[in-house]
């Protein structure tokens, strides 16, 4: 993947929190905004997404939405997650695809 550095201004209590919240999961700070970024804007086209929907189909039926929200708590989804839960996640989806965990790489090369 190719990185692209970006200078960013931040407020200074977003940086500080920001900071904290990388050093508790363990990553860098441009990790942790990276993560950040991409589940924001992975928000906003999911909600982009909505508007069309609705504007094409009309608003959802309130009962398919009650039944979609049961089903999507049901399997976890939108509930936190440690880093840990995370990490184990996405080792499993890497397995999945037939990835090697970047540990496994190191020790082959």
């Amino acid at each position: 993947m190719a990185v692209k550095k970006i200078s960013i201004s931040l407020d200074s209590e977003v940086f500080e929190r920001a900071r904290r919240a990388a050093e508790t999961e363990g990553v860098t700070l441009s990790t942790w905004l990276c993560q950040a970024a991409e589940e924001a804007a992975g928000l906003a086209e999911a909600r982009t997404a909505l508007a069309e929907y609705i504007q094409v189909y009309g608003p959802p039926d309130e009962a398919a939405m009650a039944e979609t929200r049961a089903r999507l708590d049901k399997a976890g989804v939108g509930q936190w997650e440690t880093a840990d839960e995370a990490a184990a996640r996405m080792a499993a989806l890497a397995r999945l695809r037939g990835e090697l965990p970047v540990e496994v790489r190191r020790r082959a090369g």
